[in-house]
């Protein structure tokens, strides 16, 4: 078996970056293809997540602010909380090249502007690609292991016939604000279907003076442009004021996937990670920590196979194992509540969205963050259905305790 990398990563984002970093730190030959002229850009998402895992996966404190106050906000109702040292907003430019950096010093090498066009086949396994350069001349890569990090577009596992495109997925867009009256280190979170139809909107402060306003939907339960939403949050009475003489300095958009992640991940050859295998967490459509942890898994798996002499399925389905035993409970349930919540949500109108929050306000915030976080444990779970067994429904009360057996 020749090759010309040992493992080669589709894709530049948290995912594929921290793939190629913990493979070369195990001694393998890295090489990242990133289609776009830079890594970080253009922004896709919104950053938010968790200062806990931001300290885990050893993320430089410049790089999120942390945010202590968090209102939920219906159509005719509100509820607030105070959580130091609990979320943070992602500096997402600044942590993409960040982990770039962090990956060629481990010795991987990255290209930019180089887009795949096909797979590379050795029998069944996946040897590599073939892509266009950043001069447009086609190119082929051979590889003991191919990741495919591409995202949303799942561009290497559709080649190799391992998954569908998405059909169902979450569709956001976001002005980052230049905004001198609104709180520094301050989120709110808007549901309803005057403003986020299918989803909810979302202002997150990202330094002093300045915030990001967005609004997510999700396509195939109501296929709603968010953009068209955009504009109507400063008309929100209790924002108006935070907004005035804002102005935006960037737009952003981004797709991603709201279904069950892969059955399987892995093949001859092939590792799928991040939002290309559906790793996401589908629940508040939060996916760059655990991008980052399983980029993590599957660059050490990958060079594990290489330096055994053994890249097939076999041999990394190991990295499947490991994934699903870490995080399969937290996005399986993730996605069975986000689909429940939509199915229920679709036709109650702000009264039923004021439900909701005033549930969440009667629930306490002790109990509400695991689960937003995605600790679906067995015992967090009973906890919060026994406080409110109606918001899960009779199908998930019954899930829920088939899971604890």
């Amino acid at each position: 078996m020749t090759h010309d990398v040992d493992v080669l990563v589709v894709g530049a984002g948290p995912a594929g970056l921290s793939a190629a970093r913990a493979a070369a730190a195990a001694g393998a030959s890295t090489l990242v293809l990133e289609k776009q002229n830079e890594v970080g850009y253009p922004v896709h998402t919104s950053g938010g997540s968790w200062v806990s895992d931001m300290r885990a996966l050893d993320v430089p404190e410049h790089l999120y602010h942390p945010v202590d106050d968090v209102t939920l906000l219906g159509p005719a109702s509100q509820v607030s909380w105070r959580l130091p040292d609990t979320v943070c907003m992602i500096d997402v430019r600044g942590l993409y090249q960040h982990l770039a950096e962090k990956a060629v010093a481990a010795g991987a090498q990255l290209r930019v502007r180089h887009s795949v066009t096909d797979v590379l086949r050795d029998g069944t396994r996946i040897a590599g690609v073939t892509a266009n350069d950043h001069r447009g001349t086609r190119i082929e890569l051979r590889a003991a292991v191919t990741v495919d990090a591409s995202g949303f577009s799942r561009r290497i596992g559709l080649k190799a016939g391992i998954g569908e495109p998405f059909r169902r997925y979450g569709f956001g867009a976001e002005y980052e604000l230049v905004a001198p009256n609104f709180p520094d280190r301050t989120i709110y979170v808007v549901v309803g279907s005057e403003v986020a139809p299918d989803g909810y909107a979302w202002l997150a402060s990202v330094a002093p003076g300045r915030v990001r306003v967005g609004v997510g939907t999700i396509h195939s339960d109501g296929n709603v442009d968010p953009r068209l939403y955009l504009d109507r949050l400063s008309e929100i009475p209790q924002l108006r004021d935070l907004l005035a003489a804002s102005s935006p300095v960037e737009l952003h958009t981004g797709l991603i996937p709201a279904e069950a992640p892969l059955e399987r991940m892995s093949a001859d050859g092939l590792l799928i990670v991040g939002d290309a295998a559906g790793q996401a967490s589908t629940l508040i459509g939060e996916g760059i920590r655990f991008c980052m942890y399983s980029g993590d898994m599957a660059g050490s798996v990958a060079a594990d196979a290489v330096k055994a002499g053994n890249v097939n399925a076999a041999e990394l389905g190991r990295y499947d194992k490991m994934w699903r035993r870490r995080f399969g409970r937290s996005i399986e349930w993730a996605y069975r509540i986000n689909r429940y919540m939509a199915s229920e949500s679709g036709g109650q109108g702000g009264a039923g969205w004021d439900d909701y929050v005033s549930t969440m306000g009667e629930i306490g915030i002790e109990r509400a963050v695991p689960l937003i976080r995605g600790d679906f444990t067995a015992s967090n779970l009973a906890a919060f259905a026994a406080t409110k067994p109606w918001l899960f429904g009779r199908r998930g009360v019954k899930a829920l305790w088939q899971l604890k057996r």
